[in-house]
C-alpha cells in the first residue's frame, strides 16, 4: 500500500494493507485491524513499555482536542501539562532539546554524510526509527521521501504540529522498530537519532533497519555513551550513566519521575553490535555541537560546550573522549543485497 510515497505493510505477516474507510487498515493476509488517528497509522505489534494501548489513546485523545490552539512551542508544554510522570524540571530539560533539535539534526545529518562518503545522488530516501518529534525529518528537505516510525503515538502527534508548523507534509507511522511495517528495502539511508538505547531489542532493531536498506544505502547512529562522565542525558545527573540502574531509578522516582527504560552502549559495544548484525564499514566518531543548540543551553554549559570542542580538536583528548564523551555518533554500511525476504 502507498502511504504518502512509502510502501507499507502489514507488520505481522507484511501483508498488503488496504484503507475500507471507518479510520482503519485491514491485513488482507492475516486479516489484522490497524486504526489510524489524525493520519496516522497504528501499526504496532505491541504497546510502548511506558504506557499500554488504552491509556496512550485516551492521552492522544486529549493531544488532538488542543491540537488546534497551539503553535508548537505551546504544544510542548500543553503536552507536558497532562504527563504528570514528567517532573516540571525534566520538562523544561526536554524542551530545550526539542526547540534545539532541528539545529542540531541538520549539523548532524552533514557529518553522518560526510563520514559516509557523501550524499546518494538522488537525494535518498530515508527513513527515521524512533523519529519522536521529527527534528531530523523537519532538517531533512534534501531527502525524498522522507518518513518518521515511533513506537509513541502521542510523540507522533506532537511531530505532526511540528511538520505542519514547518509546513512540510510526511508519512508519520505508529510502529516497533523490532517489526518495520516496509516489506522490501526502499531506503538510501536509515537513522536512529536518540533511539537505539530505548529499543526493547537493539538487535533486532538493527536486523529490520538493514532488511529495508538497499544495498550499499548507510545506516547513521545518535546515542549517549554508557561511559560518559557528562549530565546523564535523561536525568541530568553527572555521571548517571555510570550509576546502577536500580540507583538511576530511585533518582529518578525521587524527582517524581518513571526511570528510563534503555540499555546504553560504549563506543565499542556499539561497534561490536553494528558488526554482529551484519554492517560494514563501521566509522565511530564524536558529534559537533551546532550553534543553534548551543545558544539555547546555560552559560555554564555553554563553556562545558567550548572545552569539549577545543578536547575534540586535540589527538590526545579527542581519544580521551571517545571513551568519556556525552554522545556517539556512527555511521555503517549494509554492503550485502542478501537478507530475509521473508516475514
Amino acid at each position: 500500500m502507498d502511504f504518502k510515497g512509502v510502501d507499507i505493510c502489514c507488520p505481522h505477516c507484511r501483508g498488503e494493507l488496504q484503507q475500507p474507510g471507518g479510520g482503519q487498515l485491514v491485513c488482507l493476509g492475516c486479516t489484522r485491524r490497524f486504526p489510524i488517528v489524525l493520519e496516522i497509522p497504528d501499526l504496532r505489534v505491541f504497546p510502548d513499555p511506558y504506557i499500554g494501548f488504552a491509556e496512550e489513546r485516551a492521552k492522544v485523545q486529549k493531544l488532538a482536542a488542543g491540537y488546534p490552539h497551539f503553535d508548537f512551542e505551546g504544544f510542548i508544554d500543553f503536552y507536558y501539562s497532562i504527563t504528570s510522570v514528567v517532573p516540571p524540571q525534566h520538562a523544561q530539560m526536554y524542551k530545550r532539546g526539542l526547540l534545539a533539535g532541528v539545529d542540531r539534526a541538520r549539523a548532524w545529518l552533514e557529518a553522518w554524510e560526510a563520514a559516509a562518503g557523501g550524499r546518494v545522488e538522488h537525494g535518498g530516501a530515508l527513513l527515521e526509527i524512533g523519529c519522536g518529534t521529527a527534528p531530523l525529518l523537519a532538517a531533512a528537505g534534501g531527502y525524498a521521501p522522507r518518513c518518521g516510525v515511533d513506537i509513541a503515538l502521542r510523540w507522533l502527534v506532537v511531530a505532526k504540529k511540528r511538520l505542519e508548523h514547518a509546513g512540510v507534509d510526511l508519512p508519520l507511522i505508529c510502529a516497533c522498530a523490532e517489526a518495520l511495517p516496509f516489506r522490501e528495502p526502499q531506503f538510501d539511508r536509515v537513522v536512529l537519532d536518540s533511539a537505539l538505547e530505548h529499543v526493547k531489542d537493539q538487535a533486532k532493531t538493527l536486523v529490520e533497519a538493514r532488511r529495508v536498506l538497499r544495498s550499499g544505502g548507510a545506516l547513521f547512529v545518535a546515542t549517549p555513551n554508557r561511559l560518559s562522565v557528562g549530565p546523564d542525558p535523561h536525568t541530568g545527573v553527572w555521571c548517571g550513566s555510570w550509576l546502577p540502574a536500580k540507583w538511576t531509578a530511585a533518582i529518578v522516582r525521587r524527582q517524581g519521575g518513571i526511570p528510563p527504560l534503555r540499555r546504553l552502549l560504549s563506543a565499542t559495544q556499539l561497534a561490536r553490535l553494528l558488526a554482529e548484525e551484519g554492517f560494514n564499514e563501521i566509522v565511530i566518531f564524536l558529534p559537533k555541537i551546532p550553534a543553534g543548540q548551543r545558544a539555547r543551553f546555560s552559560p555554564f554549559l555553554r563553556r562545558l560546550v567550548s572545552l569539549y570542542e577545543t578536547g575534540a580538536r586535540l589527538q590526545i583528548s579527542r581519544q580521551i573522549l571517545h571513551r568519556i564523551g556525552p554522545l556517539l555518533q556512527a555511521v555503517a554500511r549494509n554492503a550485502s543485497g542478501d537478507r530475509d525476504r521473508g516475514p
